[in-house]
């Protein structure tokens, strides 16, 4: 889904970043603060794929989860191969950039998922009405299956700092917790990607509202970080794939994207 996309402004950009490698890929060799090995790179991948078996075998769909760890440039996605087969992909090089860390990866995984088990609202393009929006791929990877992935596989790694406002939101709830830290890994992908991002932050959340949702294109990064955030605190059932969203109140898709 998104790999046309990605390459498409790899190709574009390349003549402007001359000879700044870092700009469009990141190999093996090159040094970086991700905390992401290829084992880990793998792992993470495969433990989300072990969650969610049960839920494609259900939806009558089978799953490929293609990765490839030596691969140096920066994408992620979901693809319809010949449905009812589907596929999610993932390159190395997004994992290596700098600041990724497990909860920043796992829910680059999850949101992928998300496109497949995420249900409505659904991409409003053609080519991909078969796949969730990208907004509700952000809000089921937070709302559903990071959830799901940390209760698995608690987390081992280096300890992660949140800002105050965000310690109080979360109020000691370690889905909100993991989900903010996840965002704050993620925040580090979007701006290494697009640099003329404005500053981001879960202390300061967006305030737009918008007349429709956004439903073929990716909502503004800071409401991807709300959405990210709020999804957490959804106090639904992620065990099931039934009433797992909330439709109001805390934790509902935020509407600096959804319109109610």
């Amino acid at each position: 889904m998104k790999k046309f996309l990605i390459l498409t402004c790899l190709l574009s950009s390349i003549l402007t970043w001359g000879a700044d490698r870092s700009r469009w890929e990141i190999l093996p060799t090159d040094p970086t603060t991700s905390t992401i090995n290829e084992d880990l790179f793998y792992s993470i991948i495969n433990r989300v794929e072990s969650l969610y078996r049960l839920e494609f075998a259900q939806k009558g769909i089978a799953v490929l989860f293609n990765a490839d760890w030596d691969t140096s440039y920066f994408s992620a996605w979901a693809h319809n191969d010949n449905p009812p087969l589907f596929s999610l992909n993932f390159w190395g090089g997004m994992a290596r950039i700098p600041g990724v860390n497990e909860y920043g990866w796992a829910f680059v995984v999850c949101h992928e998922v998300g496109h497949l088990l995420g249900g409505e609202p659904m991409n409003s393009l053609p080519h991909f009405a078969w796949g969730s929006a990208e907004g509700q791929a952000d809000y089921f990877a937070s709302a559903h299956c990071l959830k799901r992935y940390f209760e698995a596989f608690p987390y081992l790694g280096d300890e992660v700092h949140l800002g105050p406002g965000v310690i109080d939101k979360c109020n000691n709830d370690e889905h909100c917790l993991n989900s903010a830290k996840a965002a704050e890994s993620f925040s580090k992908i979007i701006t290494y990607l697009y640099r003329d991002t404005p500053a981001l932050s879960l202390e300061t959340p967006s305030t737009s509202v918008v007349e429709e949702s956004v439903l073929a294109s990716y909502p503004e990064a800071q409401c991807r970080l709300d959405t990210i955030l709020e999804g957490s605190l959804c106090q639904n059932d992620f065990s099931s794939m039934e009433e797992w969203a909330c439709l109001s109140g805390i934790g509902s898709r935020p509407s600096c994207w959804f319109k109610k």
